[in-house]
């Protein structure tokens, strides 16, 4: 498969399940900047093997609180990313996208699925954490409201057919032609005239940004005390040996 010149194609291969750590963060971040330095038109983002992200790298994430305030706020700074990128970034979700892996999937301005039998959707809950208030926000803009309690506050995670359903996917394709359709949706979307594209998706997300913002220090504080309660250090330890 040839990528044409004008998309820009960044594929996260950053270890065992394509695990959020900062390695991926990185790799996103310098994907995006180089796109953007080298007059693209516009990205299409995927993962590797089985994966498009199984959410955080429960082993590699740090242990004091200073060290995971700082990856909190590098992990939102990835969301921020996306969401006011000047350009259009589609998502070739290829396999598995859990927990942060599906917000960050869902932060993408179109979001392709491959016909598959692996898992979409948001195990936080689950986990013991509450969400940080820009992954709410991204996924209160991808989910109809009457699935929002099912799939953030049950859960549940769902299969790339019932995610069209749900509005993380917009559609569903054979995984052989997964880039291919990933590729002409972003030359669609990329041919679009920049200014009117770039203000319009600033527009979109202003209000949601700036009401996360107000209350960030507050939502990131929750979420790192629960990191660090002993009852999820046990649910974390549990998962590590599955």
């Amino acid at each position: 498969m040839e990528v044409p010149k004008e998309v820009r194609l960044i594929r996260l291969e950053c270890g065992k399940a394509n695990a959020i750590d900062l390695r991926l963060l990185k790799t996103l971040k310098d994907g995006l900047e180089a796109a953007r330095a080298d007059g693209v038109r516009a990205v299409v983002l995927t993962g590797y093997d089985q994966f498009f992200s199984a959410g955080l790298n429960l082993k590699s994430l740090p242990d004091s609180r200073e060290g995971m305030t700082d990856f909190v706020q590098k992990f939102e700074g990835g969301l921020r990313h996306l969401l006011t990128f000047p350009l259009p970034v589609v998502a070739a979700i290829n396999g598995h996208a859990i927990a942060g892996g599906c917000v960050f999937a869902s932060a993408c301005d179109v979001r392709l699925a491959a016909e598959g039998s692996y898992k979409i959707g948001l195990s936080e809950v689950d986990v013991g954490l509450p969400f940080p208030g820009l992954a709410l926000a991204v996924m209160k803009s991808a989910i109809s409201n009457r699935w929002l309690t099912d799939l953030v506050l049950g859960a549940r995670l769902v299969s790339p057919s019932e995610a069209t359903e749900v509005g993380i996917v917009h559609a569903v394709v054979p995984p052989e032609g997964l880039l291919d359709e990933a590729i002409a949706r972003a030359l669609r979307l990329g041919a679009k005239p920049q200014p009117a594209f770039r203000l319009t998706k600033e527009a979109m997300h202003r209000d949601s940004l700036d009401r996360v913002e107000a209350v960030a220090f507050e939502t990131r504080k929750h979420f790192l005390d629960c990191w660090f309660s002993e009852a999820v250090r046990k649910r974390r330890a549990a998962l590590l040996k599955r």
